[in-house]
Parts: structure tokens; sequence; C-alpha cells
């Protein structure tokens, strides 16, 4: 990768924000349908964010009481004093976030410990082989009914890693006109840099490998997706 991950997320950081508040990246839609679909574990649930960023998200997908254990995990530490506020409202639950690699986060996780191991916008920052061991991983760190929740973008089937760029930067170009032309500039010098998604079909073979029985779709808007691993 010819960019700093890091580097650019404490950038863009304002950037983000924005394409958040305007929906750019479908979250409405994919935190309603994740939300929908946790509504079902009434917990208490142990649950693993891995890319956590502010943990904004956390008060749109659960209900007080159903968190008992909070780990998380990013690379930035500006997103992680602004995810310590953000989770003073859940009150009593165990709390521990940490400024580490997702990878290195996973390996250290205890066995057969969490619920649920969410990731948003993360996964497709590692190399296919990275991604085998994420879900590798998180096949290890997960009790027995628990379950992957990965929302991301992903390649359309069929589609190639250079087709998926010039699609996604052209719609950043000509569609993002909430953002200014040196923030979609921003943008899309991340996604030429950063990006790796995989298609669906190839995540479900990892996650099949790992272990994992059932792969079910939540959520399709353009690019951006949401599964679940179980």
């Amino acid at each position: 990768m010819s960019a700093d991950p890091i580097t650019i997320f404490r950038k863009t950081w304002g950037t983000y924000q924005k394409v958040i508040s305007h929906n750019l990246m479908f979250h409405r839609e994919i935190t309603a349908a994740v939300a929908q679909h946790l509504a079902a574990k009434p917990g208490p649930l142990r649950l693993l964010d891995l890319g956590c960023g502010d943990a904004s998200h956390l008060s749109k997908i659960l209900r007080p009481g159903q968190l008992a254990e909070y780990c998380g995990c990013d690379l930035s530490p500006f997103a992680l004093d602004e995810a310590r506020k953000n989770l003073e409202p859940f009150g009593g639950v165990s709390v521990n976030l940490c400024c580490e690699d997702m990878l290195a986060v996973l390996r250290q996780a205890p066995a057969t410990h969490f619920d649920i191991i969410y990731s948003s916008y993360a996964l497709h920052h590692l190399t296919t082989e990275e991604k085998q061991v994420f879900f590798d991983e998180c096949r290890r760190a997960l009790r027995d009914n628990g379950c992957v929740i990965l929302v991301d973008v992903m390649r359309d089937e069929g589609q190639a890693r250079q087709e998926y760029l010039y699609s996604y930067n052209r719609t950043v170009r000509t569609q993002w006109d909430a953002l200014s032309l040196d923030e979609r500039n921003q943008v899309q010098e991340h996604i030429r840099s950063c990006d790796f998604p995989e298609t669906p079909s190839l995540l479900q073979t990892l996650a099949l490998s790992a272990g994992f029985t059932t792969c079910r779709r939540l959520e399709k808007q353009s690019w951006h997706e949401a599964w679940r691993y179980e």
C-alpha cells in the first residue's frame, strides 16, 4: 500500500464526518439493518469492535442494557478519545479501548469469548491473505452462537479492482456535492491508495474456510454492504 491509512484518517476526520452526516456511504440504511438484526439478541452481549472509530454507531445499533462488555480498537488515538466520550451513556459496561492493529487485537483476544465481532469499513484495507486471518481469528474468538457483523465496501461479482476504483471515484467526483473539491480529492486519493475490497462471494469463501457455516447479507446499497457470518 502506497499511503499511510493512519495519516490519511487524521487528515480527513472532518471529511468523514461530513460523509456520515450526508449519508454518502449509506450509513443510515446499513445501521438500521444491523440494529434490526441485533434487536433479536437481548444480551447482555460481549462485543469486539474492530476499527471502532469514535464508537458513535453503538447508540444507533444497541439498546441500553444490551451491552455487557465492549472492546474497541482503532489506529487513531484521536478517534479513541472521542469513543471514550461516546461510550459514557452505556454506564457500567466494561470498556477496553486500544490503539492497535485490528489483526493484532484479534490474535490477543481470548478464545470463545465474544458474542459479536463487529467491523465497519476497515477490512477492505487488508490484503486477501490478511482477510483470511481475520475470519480465522474471529471464529476462534467467538462463542459457539456468536457472529461477525461486517460492514464494508465490496466489489460487484466479476468486477476488477481497477474497475471498482474508477467507478467509485467517478461517483465521488460527480455525486458527492456535499463535499468541497479538496475534500473529494482527499477521498479519491484514499480510495486509490487504501481500498482493496473483495467480492461478497470471495468473503463468503474465506468465512466458510474459517469454519463459519451461515453467511447472510443484511443490507446492500451500491458497493456498501452489511453481512452476518455465523
